[in-house]
């Protein structure tokens, strides 16, 4: 029966609006987003055109999907922070809580209201953190459109060093669906007084057998010993640099699907270990967010109204508290991202913060939390 009341004709009419307070918040969002990247890179999308002798039309419009899952994946959070703000005030103009509780509906409804097109608009980000925006991505970069084709498309990342415990590694490094490394130098003995051994190889590249790497046209200085250098044509040697860390070599671990992501965070401890480890986490939490963020803007701009008024500059100070803490997860991704806070702390902490703000907002709404004192003008007697 509770069920039942919570789904009825009120709870659904308030789905339909937040939806439609939401999506119009994301399309206005979208929109913005892709003229602020077509006036950087539709002369590339052009010259594109023109190189694979295709119309204007056909590579285009592939390009604004592209985009368009990317920035729908990003901006849904503030989508659903600024449609929850907006849904609220002009349910507060058209006096609908109040016909609602005089028709005995509690704020009950209202919560289910928003647990619903919450948990709706959360199976869309999840979708796009874990599978739409890797594919997305990768299909840009093989078009070699946008700042994605200019940034990932380039294999040839030059020289590069690896650390690995008591050896350091040296190479031309080359990411993609065949990762190798091309004049290598290997400095074994980094904690000892001295090197113990120098290798330098013509080309690297992963063996069947996990951790291993074949070594190709070796020459080996005993250094230690002070011997003569040796030749190998092969040389299959242990080493802990995975082979989906260099395939996927510089690009950013919330743009690679989830097997690459779940193998680069079991390798050793290093930027791109926690790098993939906070995206594994980031796509764990990433549907409660639209919920979260839509309760929140619901509860920030519900403090703004006082009686059937609005409260201009109070609303702004809220508008900004609610942006705030859509950045702040921005910002403790990027701590995560870096090794300063763990993977899940670094995705769960502000979410958690951001419902528990919504929370104390809510139970000061319904009286359970004291409000500020008013300072009320003397009387003056005649």
């Amino acid at each position: 029966m509770i069920a039942q009341r919570h789904t009825g004709l009120a709870v659904r009419a308030m789905v339909r609006g937040d939806l439609a307070a939401i999506g119009f918040m994301m399309f206005t969002l979208l929109v913005v987003a892709l003229a602020i990247d077509l006036a950087k890179w539709l002369g590339s999308v052009q010259a594109q055109a023109q190189a694979t002798d295709a119309s204007l039309i056909s590579v285009l419009l592939p390009y604004i999907g592209y985009r368009s899952v990317d920035i729908v994946t990003r901006l849904l959070t503030m989508a659903c922070l600024a449609g929850g703000f907006v849904v609220t005030l002009l349910r507060h103009q058209r006096q609908d809580d109040v016909i609602l509780a005089a028709a005995g509906a509690g704020p009950s409804f209202r919560i289910a209201a928003l647990l619903i097109s919450g948990l709706l608009l959360g199976g869309l980000q999840m979708a796009g953190e874990n599978w739409l925006r890797p594919e997305a991505v990768a299909g840009q970069v093989a078009a070699n459109l946008g700042d994605y084709g200019k940034r990932y498309n380039e294999t040839d990342m030059g020289t590069q060093w690896v650390i690995d415990d008591t050896r350091a590694l040296r190479a031309t490094l080359t990411r993609g669906e065949n990762p190798k490394l091309n004049d290598v130098m290997l400095f074994d003995g980094l904690t000892e007084p001295k090197l113990t051994n120098v290798l330098h190889a013509r080309a690297a590249h992963p063996s069947f057998d996990e951790g291993v790497w074949t070594f190709e046209d070796v020459t080996v200085w005993d250094v230690a010993n002070a011997s003569a250098p040796s030749a190998e044509p092969r040389l299959d040697m242990p080493f802990n640099l995975d082979p989906e860390t260099v395939r996927w070599f510089g690009v950013d671990a919330y743009y690679l699907p989830n097997h690459a992501l779940r193998a680069i965070a079991t390798a050793p401890d290093d930027a791109a270990s926690s790098d993939a480890a906070t995206a594994l986490a980031v796509r764990k939490v990433a549907i409660f967010l639209p919920a979260i963020f839509a309760l929140l803007g619901v509860s920030l701009a519900s403090q703004g109204t006082v009686g059937r008024r609005l409260s201009p500059f109070l609303l702004l100070a809220l508008a900004a508290i609610g942006y705030l803490a859509v950045v702040s997860v921005k910002v403790f991704w990027a701590l995560g991202i870096h090794g300063v806070l763990p993977p899940l702390l670094a995705a769960t902490l502000p979410a958690v913060f951001a419902f528990g703000l919504a929370c104390l907002l809510q139970l000061r709404l319904s009286g359970y939390l004291p409000r500020l004192p008013r300072k009320h003008l003397p009387k003056v007697t005649p």
